[in-house]
């Protein structure tokens, strides 16, 4: 069984907009994951109030998680599947490279240009999370970088407007 994480947790300072809602937004990366035949899919919302913003099944941040960090960690030991998280910025993914990362059997996939996407990972149901050097690479340390190939296009993040 597979449980994707979708992370919408709020408005981005640098991108100066909600990305949860950029360019097809959380409800694109649920359709994918429904294409993909996903058995379970939680959207991570940052704080309650963004509950209703989304579809399905909703969780806020516990009010003890300050970082992201710490809500991974936290969303992790609720889950006892394999997780698949995906980022709302991950406007370039879709249903081949989706794919592609939920049969990897586990790993954090490297961008075109090399970069580990921690935010993509795929954590197996036998592992365990890393000691979080308050950062959520340090989360996902152990697990092995993939290399996508022609799919790694796919696995960026976007932070900035111009990009």
């Amino acid at each position: 069984m597979v449980t994707v994480l979708l992370l919408a947790g709020g408005r981005s300072r640098r991108m100066g907009t909600d990305k949860a809602l950029m360019r097809g937004g959380v409800e694109r990366l649920r359709q994918l994951a429904i294409q993909c035949h996903v058995d379970r899919i939680v959207t991570l919302c940052g704080a309650k109030e963004r509950e209703s913003m989304f579809k399905g099944e909703v969780w806020a941040d516990p009010l003890s998680c300050n970082t992201l960090s710490e809500v991974i960690e936290w969303a992790l030991s609720q889950i006892e599947d394999c997780v698949q998280f995906i980022c709302c910025d991950a406007f370039n993914l879709e249903k081949d490279g989706l794919q592609q990362l939920i049969s990897s059997g586990g790993g954090v996939p490297l961008d075109e240009v090399g970069n580990r996407q921690p935010l993509l990972a795929n954590c197996p149901k036998d592992w365990s999370v890393g000691k979080s050097g308050g950062t959520v690479s340090s989360l996902f340390q152990e697990l092995e970088s993939l290399d996508l190939g022609p799919l790694s296009c796919q696995m960026k993040n976007f932070n900035f407007p111009e990009d």
